[in-house]
């Protein structure tokens, strides 16, 4: 029994002074403090976050200065980060913003004295403008940790780096321009720039937004342009029983018109014009209009026909006419919406008419563009 107790008692020190061993005195707290610039001067009301805790979180007051409390000791991540606001020519809903992480060692109370801001990164008005490129630019960062500008489009200014399509990276601190070739016509685009090291993102510029230019997409709609009297682009049928050609007296503005002439009392003899138009410059699913000048020798309500097709779409849509007046011209616009698929051949287009009785018409301008 003597022996049995007293190995009882010695398990129980043992276990006593294992406890002792393993147990460790909480963590010491400390101070971490220090002074943020940007362009060599002071900036207030930058956040200062250690490991992005609420309670290792503050504001640098009028001079730059910030104090965090109760750190623990160890390794932490120190971010600070500021918003520069809505400048002149920055959209209300984006501001650009500066930003660096430093890793510390906090074993005893740390002053960290000269803490930079890498240079703001903003976006310039887009130049060179067309209806399928423009010329982005922006400022240079100055940041020594610098590795790439990612520049980010967008149709919406709700444009981050998880809504927006990546189009151009530069790894060069001073390669600052992109065109980008891949737009559509008579369409509004955003943009962003990050600039990233190899932590991650330092910074985010203003988001810019432009619109490309229309593009005309009708060639030759003034019929000023001939080959062998006949309008270059277009391609004219008229039957037996009328005729279709440049009128060189009768014109709405410059010196040509297309004259259209039916010669039989009864019947429809059909006559058109057309011309291809590139598949590349249309849109799928967007709007189009087609306006035309028009004039006639009677009064009354017709209409003709706009076909689109190839070997994906057949578009047959009737355009009214309403002619009140024989001695003025008048214009025509009809507003339309292409498919969703229009493959991937280039588009006949074909205006057609089919009005009886012995009647003359002329068309001028005749333009194809896309809505808003």
């Amino acid at each position: 029994m003597f022996k049995i107790k007293n190995l009882i008692i010695f398990l129980l020190l043992l276990v006593s002074l294992s406890c002792s061993e393993n147990s460790t005195a909480p963590d010491s707290i400390y101070k971490v403090s220090g002074y943020v610039f940007y362009e060599n001067q002071p900036v207030s009301n930058v956040s200062v976050s250690i490991d992005e805790k609420y309670n290792w979180t503050v504001k640098t007051d009028a001079e730059g200065f910030f104090e965090i409390s109760s750190v623990s000791s160890g390794e932490h991540s120190l971010v600070i980060k500021t918003i520069f606001g809505n400048l002149n020519k920055i959209l209300d809903d984006s501001s650009s913003f500066s930003e660096k992480t430093i890793e510390i060692s906090v074993f005893d109370d740390l002053v960290l004295s000269n803490l930079k801001l890498p240079k703001a990164v903003f976006l310039f008005d887009a130049n060179e403008i067309t209806e399928s490129s423009a010329r982005i630019s922006w400022s240079p960062t100055d940041d020594e940790d610098f590795r790439e500008y990612k520049l980010y489009r967008h149709n919406s200014s709700g444009l981050d780096e998880t809504t927006g399509t990546l189009v151009h990276v530069s790894t060069s601190l001073i390669d600052t321009i992109f065109t980008d070739t891949q737009l559509n016509p008579f369409e509004n685009y955003y943009y962003r720039v990050y600039v990233m090291n190899e932590y991650g993102r330092i910074g985010g510029s203003n988001i810019m937004q432009l619109q490309t230019e229309n593009v005309q997409l009708i060639r030759n709609g003034s019929f000023e342009e001939l080959v062998n009297d006949k309008p270059s682009g277009w391609t004219l049928v008229s039957p037996n029983e009328g005729e279709l050609s440049v009128d060189k007296v009768n014109s709405f503005e410059g010196n040509n018109s297309l004259k259209f002439y039916h010669a039989a009392e009864s019947g429809c003899w059909e006559t058109w014009t057309t011309q291809k138009i590139n598949n590349s410059l249309l849109v799928p699913g967007e709007r189009y209009k087609l306006i035309i000048n028009f004039k006639a020798d009677f009064i009354d309500d017709i209409w003709f026909r706009l076909i689109l097709r190839n070997q994906t779409i057949d578009l047959w849509l009737d355009v009214p006419v309403s002619i009140t007046n024989t001695d003025e011209w008048s214009e025509i616009s009809y507003e339309f919406g292409l498919p969703e698929n229009i493959g991937n051949n280039d588009i006949d287009m074909l205006i057609h008419f089919c009005i009886e009785g012995i009647r003359t018409w002329w068309v001028d301008n005749v333009s194809l563009i896309k809505t808003e």
